[in-house]
C-alpha cells in the first residue's frame, strides 16, 4: 500500500499498472451486480477481473500480496481445470474482499470493511441456492466495490505507486 505523501515519478509501467487495477476493481462491481443471475458467465469475468487486479495492485508487504495473489491464481487454475466452479468464484470473491479491506486502509471507508461479509455471503447463499438473498449480497458486495473503485478514480494515480523503494521482491 502506498505512501499518499511521497511522490515518485512514473513511468508508461507505473500508470498502466494503476490504470489496469482500477479498471479491475471497477468492472468487478459490475460484473458482481450481475452475477445472482449469470453465474457462469459472471464467474469467468470475475475470475478474468481477479487476476488483473491482484497481478497490479501495489502492496509494499510481499507476504500480503502473495496471498492476495496466490488466491486469484488459484481461481484461474481451478477454473480452467474445469473442477468445481463454485470453488473458483469463491477464490476470486477473496481476492476482492482482501482488496476491498487494503482500500479501506488508504481511504478509512468503514463500510469497506462489510465487503468479505458481503461476498461470503453472497457465495454461500449462492451455494446453499438462496437466490434472493444471494441477490442482496451481491448488489451490497458491488456497491462497496464501487465505492472503493470510485474512491480510487478520484485520487492522483502517484497515491497507488508511493515509494518505491519500500517495495518487497
Amino acid at each position: 500500500m502506498a505512501d499518499t505523501h511521497i511522490q515518485c515519478d512514473l513511468d508508461l509501467l507505473d500508470k498502466l499498472t494503476v490504470i489496469l487495477y482500477r479498471t479491475a476493481l471497477s468492472a468487478s462491481a459490475v460484473i458482481l451486480s450481475i452475477l445472482a443471475w449469470e453465474v457462469e458467465t459472471g464467474t469467468t469475468a470475475l475470475v478474468i477481473a481477479a487476476i488483473l487486479a491482484t497481478t497490479t495492485v501495489h502492496i509494499y508487504d510481499k507476504r500480503f500480496r502473495w496471498l492476495i495473489l496466490g488466491s486469484a491464481l488459484f481461481a484461474v487454475t481451478w477454473l480452467l481445470a474445469g473442477l468445481w466452479a463454485p470453488l473458483a468464484l469463491g477464490a476470486a470473491l477473496f481476492s476482492f474482499s482482501a482488496l476491498a479491506i487494503k482500500e479501506y486502509f488508504c481511504f478509512q471507508i468503514k463500510p469497506l470493511l462489510l465487503t468479505p461479509l458481503a461476498l461470503a455471503g453472497f457465495w454461500f447463499c449462492l451455494i446453499l441456492d438462496q437466490n434472493q438473498i444471494s441477490i442482496a449480497f451481491s448488489m451490497t458486495g458491488a456497491i462497496l466495490l464501487a465505492v472503493a473503485a470510485f474512491s480510487k478514480w478520484r485520487m492522483p494515480m502517484h497515491y497507488d505507486i508511493g515509494d518505491k523503494t519500500k517495495y518487497q521482491i
